[in-house]
This record gives structure tokens, sequence and C-alpha cells, in this order.
């Protein structure tokens, strides 16, 4: 996406390191966090203005029966709906329908009534851009579940 957008600054935030690799793009930077504990704290040093947030095929956590469908934290939906700007956008993408809508519930019960959904269903995918699950999901002829909120 970075390669498509150079007026714009990409950040991703990922929790698995391994997945962490040198982007080698000036618009684009990677980190390894959890991104729950310190979105807030990265996003409000940022001196840009925040327009999409996008999650992207989280994976579950089917150790912990209480964890195994929520993706997103009440603490990042609420930095997330804070620090966005009105009408920024946040694209949830999941090969698991329960999962994203355990996410789009979750913004939209902890957004602070700033959330609508924009585009819902089995919306294409807005960037044209895949990203390696995405591609990977599609290729065994697998669904991808898409929800585009914005804020309001």
């Amino acid at each position: 996406m970075a390669r498509n957008w150079e007026g714009l600054n990409f950040l991703g935030l990922e929790m698995n390191e391994k997945d962490v690799a040198s982007a080698g793009k000036r618009n684009l930077y990677f980190l390894s966090t959890n991104a729950t504990s310190t979105f807030r704290s990265i996003v409000s040093s940022y001196p840009g203005q925040l327009t999409l947030v996008s999650i992207q095929c989280p994976n579950p956590d089917f150790n912990k029966e209480q964890n195994r469908w929520r993706m997103v934290r009440r603490m990042l939906v609420e930095a997330v709906a804070d620090l966005l700007q009105v009408n920024g956008k946040i694209y949830l993408q999941s090969d698991v329908e329960s999962v994203l809508l355990g996410m789009k519930e979750q913004f939209i019960s902890h957004g602070k009534g700033q959330l609508v959904v924009d585009s819902d269903g089995r919306m294409e995918n807005p960037f044209g851009v895949v990203s390696d699950w995405e591609r990977h999901v599609l290729a065994r002829g697998a669904p991808m579940y898409r929800t585009m909120l914005r804020k309001v």
C-alpha cells in the first residue's frame, strides 16, 4: 500500500516479531508491539492526522476460551475512536466471519458513538493490495469478510 500512496505515511504494528521485516520505503515503518497497549502513545506522538486504521486477519487465541474470538480490546477501540480524524476510516478484515463480527461489535460498542458502518458484507478489498494471508485464503477458494467503519 505504501508503494501506491507515496504521499501518505504507513505504520504497521505486529505482535509477532518474526513477521516484522524491513520495509525499504520512506513512508512505511513496522514495529513489533502490542497495539492494544501502545497504540495511543505511538499515534499521539505523530504530528500528522490519523486517517485510516486497518486491522487485517488477526489470529484468534485458541488456548484461552475467553479470548478465542475477541481480537480487539476496549482500550484499543477507544484510542482509535479518540485519535482518528472525522471521516477517517477503520478497515476490518478476516477470513473468519465470527472474528470480523466480533471486531465490528467492539468498535460499535466502545467507539463512543462516533463510529458508523460505511461498507459491510462481501465488499471487495478497497485498496487493491492483497496481503499475503489474504492471497493464501483466496487461493484456496475461501471468502474474506470485510467491514469499513467511518468516524462521524
